[in-house]
């Protein structure tokens, strides 16, 4: 598959174990949230169009880069999600798994959905100035992993 792109996802505790234990790590559609399950497919048909085969499952969300504390903290509530066990992994992925896109437009589009569930996403690639660019991969393998970080469970306030 060529050359392995640097990436970074921040996973509960327990997927972080899972990914342990099981050696892979891929989403599933049940564990997602109701409008997690009724926006995620444009990302997937995004990823099979440009030839990252997804078998059907919702992507494992991560970044181009490694994100600050405070991009974490805009990215999950510290009261309601972090508290609750966070770890940042740490990845290298193969270049021909990884989809690229602009964050910013997939934002629009989550946020367009609620007004007209029938919006489409047209994904971008990320501006040449993004310093955080969205990664979506189908799966991630244990192998790939070069750190995994627990994220503190409190004083994100101080972020």
């Amino acid at each position: 598959m060529g050359e392995s792109v640097a990436l970074s996802t921040v996973q509960r505790l327990a997927r972080a174990e899972q990914l342990r234990r099981d050696g892979v790590l891929v989403s599933d559609w049940e564990a997602l949230s109701a409008f997690e399950r009724a926006t995620y497919p444009a990302m997937v048909a995004a990823m099979e169009r440009a030839g990252v085969p997804t078998d059907g499952r919702p992507p494992v969300w991560a970044w181009s880069g490694v994100p600050t504390p405070l991009d974490i903290t805009s990215l999950l509530d510290p009261e309601h999600q972090l508290s609750a066990g966070y770890a940042l992994i740490e990845f290298a992925a193969p270049d021909g798994l990884v989809f690229l896109s602009d964050y910013g437009s997939w934002n629009d589009y989550l946020a367009a959905w609620f007004d007209d569930p029938e919006a489409v996403w047209a994904p971008g690639q990320p501006a040449e100035f993004t310093r955080l660019p969205q990664a979506c991969v189908p799966y991630l393998r244990g192998e790939w992993v070069r750190t995994v970080r627990p994220l503190p469970t409190s004083g994100w306030e101080d972020v």
